[in-house]
């Protein structure tokens, strides 16, 4: 019997192997990278929209703000007053931004506290300080006669003592009579206080003394005047909500 074993394996060595399959990674063709930057087009009008979106939603605009407590009758400088952007409810006016310049160096017409919007009425050539039927008394206050934490804007009760000797302080006033200006008697003993602002507030710190100026009604400036060069004066603060 022929055995065919060697001529089997020479046909077996002498066929050609088989090519690998071809192996087409996706996502390398052109039309991939086509599709690629459609989608990222997209995402980034979809974000220019929303923030145009955004923008158009914000009312806000840009105010003047008091710093801190401004007074009535202070001429406003750069320090006293900062830029917020807030919304403005219709029908309410208010100094803007593009009103720094014209702000610093003019005298504000009423007193504002920290955190306040000014008005548009605070300012300009109508304003008037102080106000008809007010006026502006300075006196000098030693310690003991006003709070420690007094500041500009507070405001206060002016009580006046009456004299040792029986006589009114400011002369002429009789205990506990009203003179204007909302004055609260204490009966028969002498004191009367009077409503009242501070303007301005400085303390010295060689002896402890308060120079301040103070808004009060007109009929009753020369009472308190004279009471605080006579040192028969003095300031209590009150809440701004009324009450003296």
């Amino acid at each position: 019997m022929t055995t065919m074993t060697g001529t089997r394996g020479s046909a077996a060595e002498a066929r050609p192997a088989a090519a690998p399959p071809t192996v087409r990674l996706l996502g390398t063709g052109p039309r991939r990278w086509r599709w690629l930057g459609l989608g990222v087009a997209i995402m980034t009008a979809g974000a220019l929209a929303g923030v145009v979106a955004v923008e158009q939603l914000d009312d806000r605009q840009g105010v003047l703000v008091a710093g801190s407590d401004l007074a009535a009758g202070q001429v406003l400088t750069a320090a006293d007053l900062e830029v917020a952007r807030i919304s403005v409810a219709d029908g309410v006016s208010a100094l803007t931004e593009d009103q720094l310049e014209e702000a610093v160096g003019s005298t504000l017409a009423v007193p504002v506290p920290e955190g306040g919007v000014l008005p548009e009425t605070a300012l300009g050539a109508d304003a008037r300080y102080p106000a008809a039927g007010q006026a502006v008394v300075g006196a000098v206050l030693a310690p003991g006669r006003f709070p420690a934490s007094l500041q500009r804007g507070a405001a206060v009760s002016i009580v006046l003592v009456e004299a040792a000797q029986g006589a009114p302080a400011g002369g002429g006033a009789q205990p506990g009579a009203a003179q204007g200006g909302g004055a609260a008697a204490s009966g028969d003993s002498g004191v009367t206080a009077y409503p009242a602002r501070v303007q301005s507030f400085e303390l010295s710190t060689a002896d402890g003394s308060a120079n301040v100026e103070l808004l009060v009604d007109a009929q009753v400036a020369g009472q308190v005047a004279a009471a605080a060069a006579n040192e028969q004066a003095t300031v209590v603060q009150v809440s701004p909500s009324g009450g003296s």
